[in-house]
């Protein structure tokens, strides 16, 4: 499916969907640049992968907006150009609505969208991407179209995401570029354990049997956004698919 001349820039490397999207591109014989705040973690996946078609960059994209398009633009100089990118990195806030506070928002909505608009900005690039064939996939969440209680920035955040990628993919068609949203259900990766007051083994048992096919493994949205990366994709863009096990029904 993949060659290691096509290239793919993800966000959120460290950890969780980042991480296995980056194990599944290898595996699949990709190039992988890999972003993340964490030396430790992405030095990690390096042995890990042991592979010399991994590479990481150190970025903390919320606190260097600006200049994602100039890092985008060095990475392809000393890489070559992208085949396309993924935004997983991003946070999750659960308070009351009572509790909101604007910097809360703010934070929301720097990693889980304006991020990702930066990114965009960055590969568009034609110094920067292959041209035709260029694939952008953001991983959003079904909390962008389902409600639920204490995520009510959250939520708000990946709707907005979700509503730039199907403008980003009406004004990238012309160049070939195509942009999608994944959008993930409950899987267990590190920010659920990160939040283990809340979602506390009762809470996980609950959801496991609302889920039609049960709670998910980040291996298990890695495989669809590496379908949409790749060339058998090539007539699908502004969708927003839902890898969440039948949760959303």
């Amino acid at each position: 499916m993949f060659t290691s001349d096509k290239r793919y820039l993800i966000t959120g490397a460290s950890s969780g969907i980042g991480k296995a999207i980056c194990c599944d591109l290898i595996t699949k014989g990709a190039s992988v640049i890999g972003v993340a705040r964490s030396e430790d973690k992405l030095l990690a996946l390096q042995n890990e992968l042991k592979s010399e078609h991994f590479h990481y960059e150190l970025c903390d994209l919320s606190k260097n907006l600006d200049t994602i398009p100039n890092m985008l633009m060095k990475l392809s100089k000393k890489f070559g150009k992208l085949s396309g990118l993924v935004h997983s990195a991003g946070i999750q806030e659960i308070l009351p609505i009572r509790s909101y506070k604007k910097l809360h928002l703010s934070q929301l909505f720097e990693i889980n969208v304006f991020s990702a608009l930066f990114l965009a900005k960055g590969i568009c690039d034609k110094r920067v991407n292959i041209g035709k064939g260029t694939s952008i996939v953001f991983i959003s969440s079904i909390a962008s179209i389902t409600g639920s209680s204490g995520i009510v920035g959250y939520s708000a955040s990946k709707a907005a995401l979700n509503g730039m990628m199907r403008s980003l993919a009406v004004e990238m068609a012309p160049q070939g570029i195509r942009v999608n949203s994944i959008l993930p259900g409950f899987v267990m990766t590190e920010m659920i354990e990160n939040w283990k007051q809340i979602y506390n083994d009762e809470y996980i048992k609950e959801i496991d049997e609302k889920y039609p096919l049960g709670i998910g493994k980040p291996e298990d949205v890695a495989e669809p956004v590496s379908f949409l990366l790749s060339e058998q994709a090539k007539w699908i863009t502004g969708i927003e698919l839902c890898v969440d096990g039948g949760g959303h029904l």
